[in-house]
């Protein structure tokens, strides 16, 4: 077994992948402009106590206070105390970040980061995959990192910890590192509401606000009898839904409407088989009866956005202008290494070039000082995508 973990960063963006074997089981995707907070430890300030709500709100340098319930918070609370919190729930539309009070004498890093903070402050960030990496518990064979500012980060992040130091790798190779590796096809992959099981079968896709639909569709032709191979059908499901709400982050209710199975044995064996492919994640998931008409429900907590929200239009599964105009700057840096450079131009479809001023403007800006050139865009409508100009 090989573990490689690769991260590629542009400021305002950084993509971390884990591979196993070459097979891709972890992947995360940080913005700034959508940032995430679940499993973060604030320094907070209590803003007020509500009675009614039997409730705490604690500013956490959010948009809107958290909600801390009376029941996870230290007795004697009053309005304008310091706080050490732990985010349970990313915040709503409408609603504020769920919290739980955190105990400082847990961590002794935790005590210096909040002895020379101010609230509110961010104490630790569980989305950096830096940290995810140095805290997983394990040691990779390989470290791989496109930047040069990331991979310094690294070294200090690292720092008494030679085992990962040892396997920590600086790639400027002249071409994506994900495209390289070929995670910009499986990226691409998880984007579609539809995925392929291996007999044939699928898994359909269909997350909506309020909950997530799956539908398992079955092959034209088995072998087995249909009992039998609705059987086999849904234990491929079973197998490879988790993965799926892995990698595309799906939470929250999910309802997946499997193969009618007549025999409740053979219910109860395709969930106990989702219940065991649900024990790694990190994330609680609850698995309730699956009915006699394979309607079965689950909940997934909710640690970061969906994959779908941060990479695509509101619509799906067209690829945001965002997205893209990141995906431009990638492509621009790899295709520039190691090359002199007279013009750095780039023809953009117009939603791309305006990210690229909007969004995009700080990694923009920072490909230009790495190249010692100023990036002209040129807008034009007949363009779907970008293409790049180098002379």
């Amino acid at each position: 077994m090989t573990l490689l973990v690769a991260i590629g960063a542009v400021p305002g963006e950084v993509r971390c992948a884990w591979l196993d074997s070459g097979r891709l089981r972890g992947l995360s995707i940080q913005r700034d402009s959508r940032p995430a907070c679940a499993d973060n430890l604030y320094l907070g300030r209590v803003t007020s106590l509500d009675k009614s709500l039997d409730a705490a709100f604690v500013d956490i340098g959010q948009a809107r206070s958290g909600f801390l319930p009376r029941g996870e918070a230290p007795k004697g609370l009053s309005s304008g105390d310091s706080l050490a919190v732990r985010v349970k729930r990313e915040p709503l539309e409408d609603k504020g970040a769920r919290l739980t009070a955190l105990r400082l004498d847990l961590s002794p890093e935790l005590i210096r980061n909040a002895a020379s903070a101010k609230p509110p402050a961010l104490l630790h960030d569980a989305g950096d995959p830096l940290i995810a990496v140095r805290d997983s518990g394990e040691t990779p064979d390989e470290i791989v990192i496109d930047d040069e500012a990331w991979h310094g980060r690294a070294r200090r992040i690292f720092a008494g910890r030679p085992d990962l130091l040892a396997c920590l790798r600086l790639d400027l190779a002249p071409q994506v590192l994900f495209e390289r590796l070929g995670l910009e096809a499986e990226i691409d992959a998880l984007l579609q509401p539809q995925a392929p099981l291996p007999s044939g079968g699928t898994l359909l896709f269909e997350p909506v606000r309020t909950l997530t639909a799956i539908d398992v569709n079955a092959a034209r032709h088995g072998a087995g009898g249909a009992a039998g191979q609705a059987l086999a059908v849904n234990l491929e499901a079973a197998a490879a839904i988790p993965e799926h709400l892995r990698l595309r982050n799906l939470s929250g209710l999910i309802v997946v409407d499997f193969l009618t199975l007549g025999d409740p044995k053979a219910r109860h064996r395709v969930t106990e088989a989702l219940k065991q492919a649900c024990r790694g994640d990190a994330n609680p998931v609850r698995i309730q009866v699956m009915r006699p008409s394979g309607l079965l429900e689950m909940t997934r907590r909710r640690a970061r956005p969906p994959l779908h929200e941060i990479l695509t239009e509101p619509q799906g599964p067209l690829k945001s202008a965002e997205t893209l105009g990141f995906e431009a700057l990638r492509h621009l840096r790899a295709a520039a290494s190691g090359r002199p450079i007279r013009r750095l131009a780039l023809r953009a479809a117009p939603g791309i070039a305006a990210a690229l001023t909007g969004p995009c403007a700080a990694a923009r800006a920072a490909l230009e000082a790495r190249l010692g050139r100023a990036l002209e865009i040129e807008t034009d409508a007949a363009q779907d995508s970008f293409l790049i100009v180098l002379d």
